[in-house]
């Protein structure tokens, strides 16, 4: 429960991507997308929902072995954003809301995504502490991640014309 004693911690990321909003859009939009581009998430599984209420649930399993149960609650693919809410997982954590939203930057063409949550900690938890972890491994690094998959492939020299070795 949010209260002036216990008020809500936010944790938040944001990245420039070298790529056109749709195209982004169309990478981070599924509910399920995130092992394509998160790189500590190995797998997201559909779960069978009990009933009524909010929306798909994912089972996410990260590169550690740590599994986390989320429902969406909101996607909106004219906004280019959903939100969703952590309902098990191993961070000490409750009331976990989480959103993404992809907006382009029109003057150059290239997209800005953000990634934020807000949560209380559970008790003998420091709050910015929870907050840190939070935006540096699992925010920041999910973002960082998706940026790499739109660059060039690193390493590789562009192939010479042999002809020189004839």
């Amino acid at each position: 429960m949010n209260d002036e004693r216990h008020p809500m911690i936010e944790a938040y990321a944001s990245q420039l991507i070298q790529a056109p909003v749709d195209v982004v859009w169309d990478r981070v939009g599924g509910f399920d997308s995130l092992p394509r581009w998160h790189p500590g998430i190995v797998s997201s599984e559909r779960v069978a929902h009990p009933g009524p209420g909010a929306g798909p649930l994912r089972r996410l399993t990260t590169r550690a072995g740590e599994v986390f149960l989320e429902a969406r609650l909101e996607h909106d693919a004219h906004a280019r954003s959903y939100a969703y809410a952590m309902l098990e997982g191993p961070l000490p954590v409750r009331d976990y809301h989480a959103k993404l939203r992809v907006t382009p930057v029109t003057a150059t063409g290239q997209t800005f995504i953000e990634w934020s949550a807000t949560f209380n900690p559970k008790p003998g938890h420091e709050a910015e502490a929870l907050a840190r972890r939070v935006r540096d491994e699992i925010l920041t690094p999910g973002l960082t991640g998706l940026a790499h998959t739109f660059l060039p492939p690193t390493g590789r020299a562009p192939t010479p014309d042999r002809a020189w070795r004839r």
